[in-house]
C-alpha cells in the first residue's frame, strides 16, 4: 500500500503513547536499603499486629514481612519504614525481648536478588522454592505491576544476609529451567539497567515487513540500511529463521544510532529486496500496541466479536498472562485450549482480563466453568466485556448503591414517594410501606 495512503499515528495517539512511556518512567528509583530492617529471633507467635505495635514509636511501617526460619525454630520479619530516620530508630530495639524472646535489629544490605528469564507461569511460590533448594530463607519476593506492561517478567527476593545473596547469585544465574535461562545479579537500585524498548520508545527501531524468510540476509539488510545511517544493531527473530517455511512474510528489526536516521530510512518504504516489495516502518512498543487492542476492544460494538469474549475479575495487577493462562487450562482441560484460547488481554485498568475464544459457544463453556472459582485468593466473576466495564464503574458507587444493584435490577427501578392525599383518605387502601420499611424488607430486619 502506498505511504501516502497509510493512516498516520493522530496526534491523540501519539500523546497517549507519550504518556504511557512517562507512566512507566515517572517514579523515581526507591533505594529500600535506607528504610528497611532485618528482625531475627522473633517469637513463633510474632504477627504483623504484634511487629506494628511493638515499633510503633519508631514510625510509620510501610510494609511488614514475616517467615518462619527454615528450622521452624523461631521467625524473621523485614520491616520496610516511610524514611531513614525511622528505620534507623528502629536499630535501637535491637536485643529488647519481644515475649521471651531477645530479638535482634540490624539494617537489611546488600540482601537482595534481581532474578529474570525465569518461566511465564513462575509464581512468589515456585521463586520461594528455588531459595529453599539451596537452604536459602527468601523473606520476601516482589514481583512487578504489569499495569502499564503485561509483559514484564522479573522479581526481588531478599534474604538475610549478603553472602547468602552472593551464593544464590552464583547458583541461580544461567540455571536452566524448562528450557529458561535464569538471570541472576545482585539488586543494585544506582546501576539501573537501561530498557530492553529503549530503541522503540525513542523513535529509532524500524521493522521490516514482507521480506522472504527463506533468504532474509542480515549483510544485505546492512549495505541497504547502513548507507541512510549508523547501525546499531539488525534483529531478525531466530523462531523466524528456524521455520521459514512455516513463514510467509519475514521481518527483521532494525536499529539505528540516532532517531534522525531511523526517520530518514522510512523513505526505504516500497522498496525491493529479492523481487518484493517490503515496508518499512517506526516500530512501536509491545505495551502500547497491546493497550489499543484493549481499548478497541472495549469500545468495539461488532456482535460477533463481543460473543466470542470473556472477560475476568476482580484480579491483581501483577497477575501474568502466563500464569492466568495456566490456570485456565488446568480448569478447562476438557477443551482443546490450543485451538480455543486465541488470546488474553490483561486490562489491570478495571481490575480484570479479556479472555478471546474461538467461538460463542465455547465462550460460554469457559465462562460456566470459570465462574466462581478461585483465584489468587479471590472469587472470580466471568461475564462479557460490558460486564467488565460495569464492575469498573461500580466501584464508584457509594455501598447503598451497590447493595441495591446487586438485589435485583428490578429493585433499583422501585420508586419511593410519598402518597398522595387522595391516596392517604382510601379507607380501602392498605397501608403505604415507608422507606424504613422497605430498609428492613431487603436487609430481612
Amino acid at each position: 500500500m502506498p505511504e501516502s495512503r497509510k493512516r498516520s499515528l493522530s496526534l491523540e495517539e501519539e500523546g497517549e503513547r507519550d504518556s504511557l512511556v512517562k507512566k512507566q518512567d515517572s517514579k523515581p528509583t526507591r533505594n529500600r536499603e535506607l528504610t528497611t530492617v532485618l528482625v531475627k529471633n522473633l517469637p513463633k507467635s510474632t504477627n504483623q499486629n504484634r511487629l506494628r505495635k511493638f515499633f510503633q514509636d519508631c514510625g510509620p511501617l510501610k510494609h511488614v514481612d514475616i517467615v518462619d526460619t527454615l528450622d521452624k525454630s523461631s521467625r524473621v520479619a523485614r520491616l520496610e519504614f516511610e524514611n531513614f530516620l525511622d528505620a534507623s530508630s528502629a536499630l535501637t530495639k535491637t536485643f529488647k525481648k519481644l515475649g521471651n524472646n531477645e530479638i535482634e535489629v540490624s539494617w537489611l544490605k546488600n540482601c537482595t536478588v534481581w532474578l529474570t528469564n525465569f518461566p511465564p507461569t513462575f509464581t512468589s511460590r515456585e521463586l520461594k522454592s528455588l531459595f529453599t533448594e539451596y537452604d536459602c530463607l527468601p523473606i520476601s519476593v516482589r514481583l512487578p505491576s504489569l499495569r502499564f506492561n503485561a509483559n514484564r517478567r522479573f522479581a526481588y527476593v531478599d534474604v538475610c544476609t549478603s553472602n547468602e545473596a552472593t551464593n544464590m547469585v552464583n547458583n541461580l544465574n544461567n540455571k536452566e529451567i524448562d528450557n529458561y535461562k535464569l538471570v541472576a545479579k545482585m539488586s543494585d537500585p544506582s546501576q539501573r539497567s537501561k530498557r530492553s524498548d529503549a530503541a522503540a520508545i525513542e523513535r529509532r527501531e524500524l521493522i521490516i515487513r514482507n521480506l522472504d524468510p527463506s533468504s532474509i540476509d542480515e549483510g544485505e539488510l546492512r549495505n541497504m540500511f547502513g548507507t541512510l545511517g549508523e547501525i546499531e544493531s539488525i534483529n531478525i527473530p531466530k523462531k523466524q529463521e528456524e521455520n521459514s517455511n512455516q513463514y510467509t512474510n519475514g521481518v527483521a528489526f532494525i536499529t539505528f544510532l540516532n532517531s534522525d536516521d531511523a526517520h530518514s530510512a522510512l523513505k526505504l518504504n516500497n522498496s525491493k529486496i529479492n523481487d518484493r516489495i517490503i515496508t518499512v516502518s517506526l516500530a512501536d512498543q509491545k505495551p502500547y500496541l497491546e493497550r489499543q487492542e484493549v481499548k478497541r476492544i472495549l469500545l468495539s460494538r461488532n456482535k460477533n466479536e463481543l460473543e466470542k469474549i470473556i472477560s475476568l475479575y476482580p484480579m491483581s495487577d501483577r497477575v501474568s498472562k502466563f500464569e492466568l493462562r495456566s490456570f485456565i487450562e488446568e480448569k478447562c482441560h476438557m477443551y482443546d485450549n490450543i485451538e480455543h484460547i486465541k488470546d488474553i488481554h490483561l486490562v489491570p485498568d478495571h481490575n480484570g482480563a479479556l479472555l478471546v475464544l474461538s467461538n460463542n459457544n465455547i465462550a460460554a463453556k469457559y465462562s460456566m466453568i470459570l465462574n466462581g472459582l478461585s483465584f489468587h485468593n479471590k472469587s472470580i466473576s466471568c461475564g462479557s466485556v460490558q460486564d467488565l466495564k460495569n464492575h469498573h464503574h461500580s466501584k464508584n458507587k457509594n455501598p447503598r448503591q451497590a447493595s441495591i444493584a446487586s438485589n435485583g435490577e428490578h429493585f433499583s427501578r422501585m420508586i419511593l414517594k410519598e402518597p398522595t392525599t387522595k391516596e392517604r383518605e382510601n379507607p380501602n387502601d392498605k397501608p403505604k410501606l415507608s422507606n424504613d420499611d422497605f430498609r428492613k424488607m431487603f436487609l430481612n430486619k
